[in-house]
């Protein structure tokens, strides 16, 4: 591969068409497990829906660190260090500031005289480890990926020396596993350091995207076995109850190369497809932001209303299934209409209140 990056400032339509991919992804995970929670009363991992449901997509918020690092080689770099934190700060830092103080608000319980201050102390908690709803621990993962953007930009650049350490970022999370934050309030590093490793193979994706590309082409049927064989090991782990080897995550690991592996192939396929890019998608994509602020709250907030149908007994397995695409296309649906409603009210400025 040639060692001149390549700056462009063009929309790179396949791009963005796997961003809008990337959210459908993220969502659908936590729309069957809401589904099955509301048909079952518990997130039981050894059944065979959520077996399946994990499999799939968890671990897709990976997809979104490689994109980010993608878009910022490909196109943010060129324009400059302080613009591309500008942007952060305006579209991502302060949505998240919004939706946190909202959120926060619905789960707040305290003496009515001492609301206000339990109010502002579990705001800067949810604030620093992303609580305010279950989805949002990405969001301070993500600050930690932008503060490290200019180092990692650095190691891949420089010399032979710093792009092999730039190589041992990115093979890292193998054996350094992203922690689950769902009990506590602890930010942990690992979790850090294993998305690390996805938006630094983004990033050097987006500085030799059509190398990338055309490797990608001639070396489609490895990647298409290594992406299936590391989910037949997937769901054989699931099945067997294991996971850690001393203190590696097995899931991790594989879960790791599997979407990493999927990714390139799903961005290969969409650029295949040229200019027939499905629309919906690209309106999806253009609120990829909005839907992950609202879409853990939203599935949530939906459920009560397809409880009935859940509860049938003899058909709850397909219930969950027609439940999960309900769940999945409201939540969408629903962070569309607000994204629209606060774009008439505050026209331009909507932005920097609920992303978009």
């Amino acid at each position: 591969m040639t060692n001149k990056p390549q700056h462009r400032t063009e929309f790179i339509g396949y791009l963005h068409s796997f961003r809008g991919f990337a959210i459908i992804m993220i969502v659908m995970i936590h729309a069957v497990g809401a589904a099955f929670y509301g048909a079952y009363d518990t997130y039981d991992e050894s059944h065979p829906i959520i077996i399946i449901n994990e499999v799939l997509f968890h671990d897709s918020t990976l997809y979104f660190a490689l994109i980010s690092g993608l878009l910022y080689t490909k196109i943010l770099a060129s324009r400059g260090l302080l613009n591309f934190y500008r942007s952060k700060l305006k579209f991502i830092l302060l949505p998240y500031l919004f939706f946190t103080l909202v959120f926060t608000a619905f789960k707040i319980e305290s003496d009515e005289g001492l609301w206000i201050l339990s109010y502002f102390y579990e705001v800067f908690i949810n604030l620093i480890y992303g609580k305010a709803s279950f989805v949002l621990w990405y969001i301070p993962v993500l600050f930690f990926l932008y503060a490290v953007t200019p180092v990692l930009d650095y190691l891949l650049k420089t010399n032979t020396i710093t792009r092999f350490i730039f190589l041992l970022v990115i093979l890292l999370p193998l054996v350094v596993s992203r922690i689950q934050m769902a009990q506590d309030y602890i930010l942990e590093f690992e979790t850090m350091l294993y998305f690390t490793g996805a938006y630094a193979l983004g990033m050097f994706i987006g500085t030799y995207l059509d190398e990338t590309m055309h490797w990608v082409k001639q070396n489609r049927l490895l990647l298409w076995t290594c992406t299936l064989m590391t989910s037949a090991l997937l769901f054989y782990i699931y099945m067997a109850q294991i996971d850690l080897l001393g203190f590696i995550s097995l899931k991790e690991s594989l879960f790791y190369i599997q979407k990493l592996g999927l990714a390139v192939l799903v961005i290969f396929g969409f650029k295949q497809l040229n200019e027939k890019h499905p629309k919906w998608l690209n309106g999806i994509a253009n609120d990829s932001f909005s839907i992950y602020f609202m879409h853990g709250f939203l599935v949530y907030a939906l459920l009560p209303l397809l409880r009935p149908l859940l509860k049938w007994d003899e058909t709850k397995p397909l219930m969950v299934m027609l439940g999960s695409f309900v769940l999945l296309i409201g939540a969408i649906v629903i962070s569309w209409m607000v994204v629209k409603l606060f774009q008439h009210v505050f026209g331009k400025y909507s932005r920097m209140i609920v992303g978009g």
